[in-house]
């Protein structure tokens, strides 16, 4: 009788300890409400307008010669190098695009200029015939003067130009004390072979047209004596091939001659 009480003893505070579990015990980590999970968000892109922008880099020197050269202004070799070539460049291109003529570097403004391919138009005193600028020793051959129309644009003001009515290049006046004299003259006489000079012997001249007295247009021995600098006797050295395409036109006896400009050695290059 006793063992059977003491079973039902035990089975009863077995009941009371299960219930006293169950009501009594708790976990802590229960009874929190849970952390909030913090997700790094990713950064907002920026709108195009809040996007940084550097500044803008000039042209590189290769594409300022290589825009030049596109233009049919004669640069020599495109390098990225600012030699003289590229500076009697430079020149050309100022005076066919109504800017101060110089042989100075370009500013950056140029270099975006010259590679925006500005229209090319001919000022108002050019000549059909040679037109010879002693600053930057270069000729401009007008074939013809395009008609009015065509060189004028809406407001009035000059405008693109066929530029297959003149051709550029390079050529070669007489040096200091033996300047190229500067006027507008007429092709007097011309010899359609290798010439000597009479004032300077053993001075040949290739299919010399002559347009002052002893001054003339010719080609050279070698077409590197066509310097980017004043070189001469007094005539005008330009390259063999173009001496022929002057003969080949009909450029002869008649044919205008105009010398302008004035030389300096000195050049005034922007600060970099």
């Amino acid at each position: 009788m006793k063992r059977v009480w003491l079973v039902g003893v035990l089975i009863a505070l077995g009941a009371v300890a299960k219930f006293g579990y169950d009501y009594f015990y708790f976990d802590t980590s229960l009874n929190h409400k849970p952390a909030p999970v913090v997700t790094e968000s990713a950064s907002p892109t920026p709108s195009q307008s809040e996007t940084p922008t550097g500044p803008v880099l000039p042209p590189t020197k290769e594409e300022v010669q290589a825009a030049l050269a596109d233009m049919h202004i004669p640069v020599g070799k495109v390098d990225g190098k600012w030699g003289a070539r590229t500076r009697q460049g430079l020149c050309i291109w100022r005076e066919l695009t109504g800017r101060d003529i110089n042989r100075n570097l370009p500013t950056q403004d140029e270099q975006f200029a010259v590679v925006a391919q500005e229209d090319l138009v001919l000022p108002k005193d050019f000549v059909v015939g040679l037109n010879i600028n002693r600053t930057c020793q270069s000729a401009i051959w007008v074939k013809s003067m395009p008609s009015d129309n065509s060189t004028k644009s809406g407001n009035g003001s000059e405008a693109t130009i066929n530029q297959a009515n003149f051709v550029i290049t390079i050529a070669s006046t007489g040096r200091p004390g033996l300047e190229t004299d500067v006027g507008t003259f007429k092709v007097q006489w011309r010899v359609d072979r290798w010439y000597e000079s009479i004032a300077y012997p053993d001075g040949w001249m290739y299919r010399p047209l002559f347009f002052n007295r002893g001054q003339a247009v010719h080609g050279s021995e070698f077409d590197i004596w066509v310097h980017p600098y004043p070189a001469s006797h007094g005539c005008v050295r330009m390259l063999g091939a173009f001496i022929d395409s002057l003969w080949a036109s009909g450029f002869g006896n008649g044919s205008t001659v105009r010398v302008y400009g004035t030389w300096s050695a000195a050049t005034n290059d922007p600060q970099t």
